[in-house]
């Protein structure tokens, strides 16, 4: 037998764990995470090139000030989950929550000293609580299970994932060749660690609207670690984040659902799973690549990683909250300080949700659940105020070059084909890309599909699990972007599909499965997965070779695709039929295999994959220039300001590319003009054109340029006098790469303080 439709998903009545009884040897259940996060800092100081004390110095921060007061605030308003260690990843996740507002305040009246305090001042009311209370039941841990190392493993693979694509060939000595955008982050977290409010550094008086909320995450640690904002970002906090992420999953599916194993289920499908590509080259244009792509995302979008563990905190607040039968002011109330989080942390995040909101709230109100239509009309109505806030607290009320096109992200996609020079597509080929898209979300969510018909579309709770994914697919589907960012839509909805998919699996599946329909069912799982395969291998892995071929080829393999899956889900009726399994569980089971296609594929790149071999050194910084904003950095004041020559990424051409954002990110210093891209044209008086949207746009106030050149390519006490006297420059960091007179700068300022490699530091002051 199933679940009642009525309580598809709904975790099972149970004591809270502080009242229930401890057992010393119920320690067991934290050493599956625990030996993740230790084996994690272990490669992060062995591949990444962490230091052993700056690993250790991280660790006691997490503990200290994200775990402690986050685990304590989640169990006193959201209340114990079914174990300890459940509590202990859903509240280090609201510890990043907690964090934002405090060192905010700090940095506002510059006594970020006082952070010091926090733990302790957390702990004194703990204690004054607990003295006052006088009687607090115990704490269960809970045993180490088969399902919690499960979970733990799959954690493992993207830690592996990460070691392996990321820290290998750039460890944190390869600087001179950053992710083109790692720069452009290093630089915010500088001037947020320095200043608030903050600025875009790169150009000194621009302000900062931008999802700046991860970099307050990064200001934090470095202020309570001093560990440099390098090692934070592409090391110690992104893996924080990775772990957090998968952690997140397990621990709301688990707390959702009541049960263990749709933890790792939730975990699988987010680290693992995608939507069906059945062509091998197709990941270009299909959503094969976005849907589920969530996790190592983290290191190419700081941003994104940070959302994606607040949004686990998220769904469980507001599913306990539909669920609950009264009113409660201290979960609504967190709720709404998570939904603020999230729409700081990534700009994408909050529509999705909210569009999730009012389904479920038309739903309730449908079904007459008037005590529910309340509730969920007061987290839309605050979902909503907080969007709007947000856009001009964050974002200055700008939406970043997004607008809508139909054929935005098909025609985006389609570009990367990169087809032989004068070829172009026919007019029909977006079409065949929306058919494609359409029937990959369709696929990939069968069993959310089964479980809202089966009654889950009369809960409220399972509608709102469900609502993200759907909006962020349609918002893929309708919206465009220039750098192809509204991806984001759907790439942050993975995870409430990923505890979705858990939650319906909990309610078609029976509460006791035998072990010999447990192997029919994994057999059904291992049949969908091989039914990819098959596929694949029929219509083979070559692209057409010009556009005149593409659309009906890709139609063709898409139907070739499609003729298999239904063999295989006919095939798995039958075998139902003579078996005590029902149907619609082993059809589920059969769609989930699809989904997890690429999971041994993972898996092997993670464990036997090919080494990568390290990136040679790009130009984009040139010898001595890390060396040379060091210096900047340690011998001058947070409110000093440099000038420079470098404005490109590579050699100065016409209209080269103007993400150099690297001199502000290594000397955590704000300068007058470096590069000045990724700033909105709109905060600058420009029109929002594509070219302004661009990283070509041309400089809006080209009297400041040419008087900041000046004084390095014509060096004279008129132009160094303009800099210096009219806007406040302190330091000059020449690029000999680029135009400039060393002999003129140093017959007006002396020697450098500084000379290495293809840079020289002068001093103004």
């Amino acid at each position: 037998m199933t679940a009642d439709p009525a309580t598809v998903g709904v975790a099972p009545d149970a004591k809270p764990s502080s009242e229930r009884p401890f057992s010393g040897r119920d320690w067991s259940g934290l050493l599956p995470g625990t030996l993740m996060v230790g084996a994690t800092l272990v490669l992060a100081i062995l591949v990444a090139g962490v230091d052993p004390g700056d690993a250790l110095l991280f660790t006691g921060y997490v503990l200290a000030f994200l775990t402690f007061p986050g685990t304590v605030v989640w169990r006193a308003v959201a209340k114990p989950g079914p174990s300890l260690g459940n509590d202990l990843v859903l509240g280090t996740i609201l510890g990043l929550v907690l964090e934002a507002p405090l060192y905010v305040l700090l940095r506002l009246v510059d006594l970020t000293q006082l952070i010091y305090a926090y733990p302790v001042v957390v702990l004194v009311v703990v204690v004054a609580v607990l003295r006052r209370r006088r009687r607090v039941g115990p704490v269960v841990v809970g045993k180490a299970h088969l399902w919690s190392w499960a979970g733990a493993a799959v954690a493992g693979v993207q830690v592996l994932l990460v070691a392996k694509y990321v820290w290998s060939p750039q460890p944190l000595d390869a600087l001179r060749a950053p992710y083109v955008d790692e720069p452009f982050h290093l630089a915010i977290a500088g001037d947020l660690l320095h200043h608030f409010p903050a600025q875009m550094p790169w150009v000194e008086g621009t302000p900062l609207f931008y999802h700046w909320l991860v970099y307050v995450h990064l200001a934090s640690a470095a202020t309570v670690t001093h560990i440099e904002l390098i090692v934070l970002l592409r090391g110690l906090s992104m893996a924080l984040l990775v772990l957090l992420t998968v952690g997140g999953a397990y621990a709301a599916a688990t707390r959702l659902t009541g049960r263990s194993w749709t933890g790792f289920v939730a975990a699988l499908v987010l680290a693992m799973g995608a939507t069906p590509d059945f062509f091998g080259w197709t990941s270009l244009v299909s959503p094969a690549q976005l849907a589920f792509d969530s996790v190592m995302r983290a290191f190419d979008s700081p941003t994104h990683a940070l959302v994606m563990p607040l949004q686990m905190v998220l769904m469980v607040l507001v599913v306990e909250m539909i669920r609950r039968d009264r009113w409660r002011w201290g979960p609504c109330l967190l709720t709404v300080a998570v939904m603020v989080a999230v729409a700081g942390a990534k700009s994408s995040a909050l529509p999705t949700v909210i569009a999730a909101l009012l389904l479920a709230l038309v739903v309730a109100a449908v079904l007459r659940r008037w005590q529910t239509v309340r509730t969920l009309a007061v987290l839309f109505g605050s979902a909503v105020v907080v969007f709007l806030a947000a856009q001009q607290l964050f974002y200055g009320g700008g939406t970043r070059a997004t607008g809508i096109d139909l054929n935005g992200s098909t025609v985006q996609r389609l570009g990367i084909l990169m087809l032989p020079e004068g070829e172009t597509l026919p007019a029909s080929a977006p079409v065949s890309i929306w058919i494609c898209f359409t029937v990959g979300f369709v696929l990939v969510g069968v069993p959310v599909i089964v479980g809202l018909l089966r009654g889950g579309w009369r809960r409220p709770d399972f509608v709102f699990l469900a609502g993200p994914f759907a909006a962020g697919a349609g918002a893929f589907m309708v919206l465009s972007h220039p750098a192809l960012s509204q991806a984001y839509f759907l790439l942050g909805a993975a995870g409430f599909f990923a505890v979705a998919t858990a939650v319906s699996l909990a309610d078609i599946l029976p509460e006791n499965v035998s072990l010999r329909d447990g192997v029919r069912i994994l057999g059904c799982a291992a049949l969908g997965w091989l039914a990819v395969v098959a596929a694949r291998l029929v219509v083979g892995g070559d692209m057409p070779a010009d556009g005149s071929v593409f659309t009906p080829t890709l139609l063709t393999q898409l139907v070739i695709g499609l003729l298999v899956l239904a063999v295989a889900v006919g095939a798995v009726l039958v075998y139902a039929r003579r078996s005590t399994i029902a149907a619609v569980p082993a059809v589920v089971a059969l769609m989930l295999g699809v989904v997890l296609a690429g999971a041994p594929q993972t898996v092997a790149l993670a464990t036997v994959g090919p080494a990568v071999p390290r990136e040679p050194d790009s130009d984009i910084i040139g010898p001595g220039g890390v060396a040379a904003a060091r210096f900047v950095r340690a011998h001058s004041q947070p409110d000093e300001l440099i000038a420079t020559n470098a404005h490109c990424i590579g050699l100065p051409v016409p209209d080269c590319d103007r993400r150099n954002f690297w001199i502000a990110g290594y000397a955590e210093r704000r300068v007058l003009v470096e590069g000045w891209a990724y700033i909105d044209p709109l905060v600058v008086g420009l029109p929002s054109t594509d070219l302004n949207n661009s990283a070509y746009l041309p400089f809006w106030d080209p009297a400041l340029l040419a008087a900041n050149d000046a004084a390095i390519t014509h060096p004279s006490p008129a132009t160094i006098g303009t800099l210096r006297d009219e806007y406040g420059v302190d330091w000059l960091v020449v690029d000999r790469r680029y135009q400039a007179d060393l002999p003129g700068i140093r017959r007006e300022l002396g020697q450098p303080r500084f000379k290495g490699g293809l840079y020289s530091v002068f001093d103004l002051r």
